[in-house]
């Protein structure tokens, strides 16, 4: 995306309030159903946080409240130090962009951006700029006289983003913006809206469903089920060290096996096999889930060693490009999945070939079973 025109007037949060917010013991109820159970949340401001959840969990719900389309039961809304619990979504001064970009159909590009801009009563000639230097930083420069039917999927979803943040809000909101985008398209927009929320200083609550989307953009993550976060904490928190069962099935592809810790730094799995443990193990006798991620095996060759050690042979192998994926039974009877860079011996390997494949205690990350 383009910089910022010198003088623009676009800015990420008004003069005078923090770009905060924080959501205090926050519980939304339909019937007998509750849907959010007891959310507190604080969003710093510059920062992406993404709710990230099946669906069912309560995210989109959580977001309706953030914007004021819900009415929470329970519980508090801060934006800076101003409470909008009760405030009308225009009354927020909220950006949002949505999955399908709810952009006005006989408007042109440039009216529908210039929407906002004309609800707060900003002068034409203010507001035309605005919109000029927007459309360029969304790089749809020239095509703001174009009904949203003739702009591609791609274009469209710049628009509704360049309309959403014209105006400069406290916060944006971002509903699985991408969900209609195809792949390549998707992953061209992830980038391009990280860029600009970094660049502008925008404080944004991304709502998805797509682990690596969450991967990808995130400063930090809020993991949800049943209504409550899980779990909240960077990327790299979230993927290396799942507090539960639950966050180490969803985020990223993973072995788990439940086990046992058997004394002497060991834990033995229902089928029989023993894994050596990181140095923090739980005393014995202690049930446990044992993550293991596919990057962490390797395969070992000419008397290698390994605190973990199997050999076993190929069940599948699915090549995706820098990487091949192999699903492989260990002799103990236990399938695990590995996924290793597409060179070497890693690359000549296939179906029904033996391989033997070892890694270290602290490889495996110790979670939650129950």
């Amino acid at each position: 995306m383009n910089e910022t025109p010198s003088g623009s007037p676009i800015r990420a949060t008004p003069t005078g309030g923090g770009g905060d917010l924080t959501i205090v013991g926050v519980v939304r109820r339909f019937g007998p159903v509750t849907a959010l159970a007891g959310i507190d949340l604080a969003v710093r401001k510059g920062e992406m946080l993404t709710i990230l959840g099946p669906s069912g969990s309560g995210k989109t719900t959580l977001l309706k409240v953030v914007a004021g389309f819900e009415t929470p039961d329970e519980g508090d809304v801060l934006l800076g130090a101003r409470t909008v619990t009760f405030a009308a979504p225009a009354k927020r001064d909220i950006g949002m962009v949505f999955q399908n970009y709810a952009l006005f159909p006989h408007m042109t590009v440039a009216q529908n951006i210039a929407f906002p801009l004309e609800m707060r009563k900003v002068a034409k000639a203010d507001a035309a700029k605005r919109v000029e230097d927007v459309l360029r930083l969304v790089d749809l420069a020239g095509l703001g006289g174009r009904l949203p039917r003739q702009l591609s999927g791609g274009q469209q979803q710049r628009a509704a983003l360049a309309r959403a943040i014209v105006f400069g809000p406290r916060l944006l909101l971002l509903d699985e913006p991408f969900g209609a985008l195809d792949r390549k398209l998707r992953e061209q927009m992830q980038l391009e809206v990280r860029r600009l929320q970094q660049h502008l200083g925008l404080t944004a609550l991304f709502v998805t469903h797509d682990q690596e989307e969450a991967l990808i953009l995130s400063d930090r993550i809020a993991v949800m089920d049943q209504g409550r976060i899980i779990q909240l904490g960077t990327p790299q928190e979230i993927y290396r060290r799942p507090v539960n069962r639950f966050v180490a099935g969803f985020i990223g592809e993973s072995n788990l096996f439940r086990a046992r810790v058997a004394g002497q730094g060991y834990a033995a799995l229902d089928g029989g096999a023993r894994f050596r443990l990181p140095a923090d193990a739980p005393p014995e006798g202690t049930e446990i889930g044992l993550l293991l991620r596919p990057e962490r095996p390797k395969p070992l060759a000419n008397g290698a060693a390994a605190d973990n050690s199997f050999a076993g042979s190929i069940l599948d192998v699915v090549y995706l490009g820098e990487t091949v994926k192999y699903r492989i039974r260990l002799d103990p009877g236990i399938e695990i999945v590995v996924r290793w860079p597409f060179h070497g011996s890693a690359g000549s390997l296939r179906k029904d070939d033996r391989v033997t494949l070892g890694w270290s205690g602290e490889d495996l990350h110790l979670v939650e079973w129950s």
